[in-house]
């Protein structure tokens, strides 16, 4: 065997290994391979991911999940939730929230413009809201909370990656 099938085969064999799905480390957006936008903290398992990704309702809480799509600009925002402690998100990704049933206000910051939303709901509901924009590389942005129906956010969230999940019981 020569040296470049044998170095062909190690890599492939590498590439081969399994992903750790219990694995809680922090995820990182790319943009087309270049820069990466990792979060701070750890993101959720692979496990947790895709659990979160069958939209379940829990009886004794709403459950609100903000996606953040991958277009709106390739730098991290910080979401906030009933005038609380921020939680960061990169582009790509999505925050599941267990909250009280009720009327609660969402906001965003983007370039010193605050975006907010009330979103409300029963307990054992499921509610989904998704923030889109750009930003241009000769510096105008774009951002809002989108217009998506719930179920056009759902199959956004579906490509993205849980980086928290959080209850504010």
């Amino acid at each position: 065997m020569n040296v470049a099938a044998l170095t062909c085969l190690v890599a492939l064999v590498g590439c081969a290994a399994p992903v750790d799905q219990l694995a809680e480390k922090p995820y990182c957006h790319t943009d087309r391979g270049m820069h990466a936008y990792c979060t701070k903290e750890v993101a959720p398992n692979l496990k947790r991911d895709a659990e979160s990704k069958q939209f379940v309702p829990v009886p004794d809480a709403l459950t609100v999940y903000v996606v953040r799509y991958w277009g709106d600009g390739h730098h991290p925002m910080e979401i906030s939730f009933n005038g609380g402690e921020p939680i960061e998100t990169v582009p790509d990704s999505m925050i599941r929230l267990r909250v009280n049933a009720g009327e609660h206000q969402i906001a965003f910051k983007v370039d010193g413009r605050s975006f907010e939303r009330k979103i409300s709901g029963v307990a054992g509901e499921v509610r989904l809201v998704g923030i889109s924009g750009t930003d241009w590389p000769w510096g105008n942005s774009s951002h809002a909370w989108s217009d998506d129906s719930e179920d056009q956010v759902k199959r956004k969230a579906m490509r993205s990656r849980l980086i928290k999940d959080k209850s504010l019981l």
